[in-house]
């Protein structure tokens, strides 16, 4: 069984192992308060795949910290990275999962931009129930990463609304992000 309980220790561990693996990238989630930055989680994109054709990655976050949930912080690191993926790597797609307990996390992916594509039941077991996962997409909203993705296939209304959010994600991103 997987230990899925996360702590400063183990986040940090993760965090000096992916920082090597160069499908990856990783970010930091701080907090400043009274001067003093602390470590609160971290944001990524894993799994890169960067072949000629197609261009995807599968992206997550965790805020180890439960008092800094539901304030907003998954939100703008998901659009953060999105912007990042898209308008840096010129990624085509993210892949995203999250265990579907977690609605608040689902809800910030939504709002950048992710659909569901489907769902794995019965993915693990957590305080004696079996628990399904949602997994998501979120596909570059550029005209051509759009033609180059659909081809002649004809983008459903789901992913036609989510191209929508995809792109409001962005604008915000591009006001309010910086990349140093």
């Amino acid at each position: 069984m997987t230990n899925r309980v996360q702590t400063k220790e183990t986040e940090e561990e993760w965090y000096d192992k992916m920082i090597k693996d160069r499908t990856s990238r990783v970010w930091g989630i701080w907090v400043v308060e009274d001067n003093e930055r602390r470590l609160i989680g971290n944001s990524a994109l894993t799994d890169m795949e960067l072949r000629k054709h197609i261009r995807q990655a599968v992206s997550g976050s965790v805020i180890c910290d439960a008092s800094y949930w539901s304030r907003g912080i998954a939100s703008a690191c998901h659009k953060a990275r999105t912007y990042f993926a898209f308008e840096q790597l010129g990624l085509h797609r993210i892949k995203s999962a999250v265990l579907q307990p977690n609605g608040g996390s689902r809800k910030a992916l939504e709002r950048s931009g992710y659909t569901l594509v489907y769902t794995e039941r019965n993915e693990t077991f957590i305080n004696g129930a079996l628990v399904h996962m949602d997994c998501l997409e979120c596909l570059n909203p550029a005209d051509w990463a759009w033609r180059q993705w659909w081809g002649s296939d004809r983008p459903t209304q789901k992913s036609l609304e989510a191209r929508k959010r995809t792109e409001a994600a962005l604008e915000w991103a591009r006001e309010n992000v910086e990349l140093v």
